[in-house]
């Protein structure tokens, strides 16, 4: 690890959104730069890569085409490789130099749920053994004593579906809605959005809240929902005074956020609160909502939830 001068994350899909939340995760904690890539992309645009880097490659299925092919690139350029899978003894799995397994248990579902989030707590468990030595004993206690809250945090988040059903009733039949947020929120918030277009085939963005102004408020118009996130306490102020823009302009704005920036307020239609729990951590909290919004949306339009049209589990052709 000493020696890793940068790390490359390149995945597809959902396995991606995982590498932009690890991005800030572990730019914060470990102090590397890292890069995310599209494998798609990585594969054609002849990146220049670092020899002393790191290629960190994310596929739930471990046999993703173009993630394989992002693979095998790094490794003729003569860059240590690291897959990140939840199919033992699959392809990715037998070409990186180093595996590690998820261990997620066998995901059905097209649109991947328990997979990205036992992806997003791998990585930060990565972010936090490299950066140890960047937090003070007192901070690894508060958060070792977060994870173990954890589980019976996410329960609490599960169950809250007549909450869940509600705002999916005020939005399943819109055409657009977007989601806004900053920082690490706004990875979530691509996430959100995309479990929810999958499965509910209505068209949805994510944007970076402050990016509003520099083009996209002009879809903003009388009743257009947006999910917006806020839970870093730091710019929440910032994330609000976005979201009071468009709710100026007729948006119906559904507000995610945590027990530390939660605020009464006129700026919102209806509001989920979620604990506050250490930054590293936080992500697996956040996604919950979105997800079982997702779902509930998908239930009142009749969709095929576990089997979206034209979508498969594994892609394993470009």
């Amino acid at each position: 690890i000493k020696k890793i001068s940068q790390i490359y994350i390149v995945a597809c899909g959902s396995a991606y959104h995982v590498g932009v939340v690890a991005q800030y995760v572990m730019e914060d904690l470990a102090k590397i730069p890292v890069r995310v890539e599209l494998a798609s992309e990585f594969r054609y645009r002849k990146p220049l890569l670092d020899p002393d880097g790191l290629v960190i490659v994310i596929s739930q299925s471990g046999e993703t085409a173009d993630s394989l092919a992002a693979l095998r690139l790094a490794k003729d350029k003569g860059l240590r490789t690291l897959g990140i899978v939840n199919v033992v003894g699959s392809s990715i799995a037998r070409e990186s130099d180093l595996v590690l397994y998820t261990k997620a248990g066998s995901e059905i579902a097209v649109a991947t749920t328990k997979a990205y989030s036992a992806q997003t707590a791998l990585l930060s468990l990565i972010a936090l053994n490299i950066g140890q030595k960047n937090i003070s004993k007192a901070e690894l206690k508060e958060l070792l004593e977060s994870i173990k809250k954890l589980p019976a945090q996410m329960e609490i988040l599960l169950n809250k579906d007549k909450k869940y059903q509600e705002i999916a009733e005020t939005i399943y039949n819109k055409e657009d809605i977007f989601f806004i947020g900053r920082d690490i929120d706004y990875a979530i918030a691509m996430e959100g959005s995309l479990k929810l277009k999958e499965i509910s085939y209505i068209h949805s963005e994510a944007y970076p809240a402050g990016e509003l102004k520099h083009g996209t408020i002009s879809l903003i118009e009388e009743g257009t929902p947006v999910i917006s996130i806020v839970t870093n306490k730091n710019i929440a102020e910032k994330t609000i005074s976005n979201i009071k823009e468009v709710k100026s302009r007729g948006a119906e704005v559904i507000l995610l956020t945590n027990s530390k920036c939660d605020v009464d307020s006129d700026f919102y239609n209806k509001k989920i609160v979620i604990p506050t729990t250490h930054k590293l951590i936080q992500p697996l909290l956040t996604i919950l909502p979105l997800q079982k919004i997702s779902y509930e949306v998908a239930k009142l339009r009749g969709a095929d939830i576990d089997q979206p049209k034209n979508l498969a589990k594994s892609v394993t052709v470009e």
